[in-house]
C-alpha cells in the first residue's frame, strides 16, 4: 500500500498488508479505550454513569409527573426520555467528531478507515449502555415482553446512528460557526418538551399534534412504543412521512462517514 500526497488530497493506493491490518486493529482498540477513559473521567463510577443517567432522569421526570398527576405511564416516560437523551447525545457527538482526526495518535496520518471503524464500535457499545439498563428495568419491572424489549434496543441503535450522521454533517459548519453548538442546545432544549418524549403523541392535539408529524424523533419513539404494546399513534401517522426521514437520514450518515476524509485533510497541517 502506498500514501499518494497532492495538493488536493491525500489517497492510499493498493492493498493493506496483514501487519497494516494488524496495526490498523490495534489502532481502533487504542481510539476506542481514549474515547471511554475520556466518557468515564475521574469518575468512581466510570461508564455505570452512562447506564444509569437515563434510568436517574426518567425517575426525576416520573416523580415531576406523578406529583402533577399526569397520566402518564412509567414505560412511556422511560422509553421517551431514553430515545431522546440518545438522540441529543448521539447528535453532540457527531458534531464533535471533527475536533480530532488524529484519533490520540499525534505522530503519524492514521489510516481513516480506523477512525471510522472507531467511531462505529463507540456508537454501538454507547447505544448499548444508555438503553441496555432501562430496557433491564421494563422486562423485569414492568413484564415488558422479549420482542419488545429487543425491539427497544435494536431501535435505540437506529436513532444513535441516524443522530450522529446528522451531527457529523453539522460539523464543518459548527467549527466554522461556533454559535451553532448554542443553538442547536436550544433546539435540542425545546423539542424534548414539545416532542412525544415525556408523554405520547395521543396527549397532544391540534398545531402540537401536527407539528410533531414533521419531527423524525416521533416515529421512532411511536413505533417503539407500539412494539413494546404501550400507548401509540404510529398507525395513524402517515407511513410516506417516515419513510422520507428513514431515506434523508440515511443518506446524512453516509455522507457524514464519507466527509471524515475530506475533513480530516481540509483541517491538517499537511494541506
Amino acid at each position: 500500500m502506498e500514501r499518494v500526497i497532492t495538493s488536493e488530497n491525500c489517497t492510499e493506493v493498493g492493498d493493506l498488508s496483514p501487519l497494516d491490518l494488524k496495526l490498523d486493529s490495534r489502532r481502533m482498540k487504542f481510539i476506542l479505550k481514549k474515547k471511554f477513559r475520556h466518557l468515564s473521567g475521574r469518575k468512581r463510577l466510570g461508564l455505570l454513569w452512562v447506564i444509569l443517567d437515563p434510568i436517574v432522569i426518567s425517575l426525576v421526570y416520573l416523580f415531576v409527573f406523578t406529583v402533577l398527576r399526569a397520566s402518564t405511564s412509567v414505560q412511556t416516560v422511560f422509553i421517551g426520555i431514553t430515545l431522546f437523551r440518545l438522540t441529543q447525545n448521539s447528535l453532540k457527538s457527531g458534531m464533535n467528531s471533527i475536533q480530532d482526526f488524529t484519533g490520540g495518535l499525534k505522530a503519524e496520518r492514521v489510516r481513516t478507515r480506523v477512525l471510522s471503524g472507531a467511531m462505529i464500535r463507540y456508537r454501538i457499545i454507547d447505544n448499548s449502555l444508555q438503553s441496555f439498563g432501562v430496557a433491564l428495568i421494563l422486562f423485569i419491572g414492568y413484564d415488558m415482553s422479549l420482542l419488545g424489549t429487543f425491539s427497544f434496543l435494536i431501535i435505540a441503535q437506529i436513532i444513535g446512528f441516524l443522530s450522529e450522521g446528522v451531527g457529523m454533517n453539522l460539523a464543518p459548519l459548527a467549527k466554522k460557526i461556533p454559535d451553532l453548538v448554542n443553538i442547536v442546545n436550544y433546539i435540542l432544549m425545546i423539542l424534548f418538551f414539545a416532542s412525544p418524549a415525556l408523554y405520547p403523541l395521543s396527549s397532544t392535539q391540534g398545531l402540537h399534534y401536527k407539528l410533531n408529524e414533521f419531527h423524525p424523533f416521533t416515529y421512532f419513539v411511536e413505533t417503539a412504543r407500539y412494539l413494546m404494546d404501550e400507548q401509540s399513534e404510529i398507525l395513524n401517522l402517515d407511513s410516506r412521512i417516515f419513510g422520507f426521514f428513514i431515506v434523508i437520514l440515511l443518506i446524512l450518515i453516509i455522507r457524514g462517514y464519507t466527509l471524515i476524509d475530506k475533513l480530516r485533510w481540509r483541517m491538517t497541517t499537511w494541506s
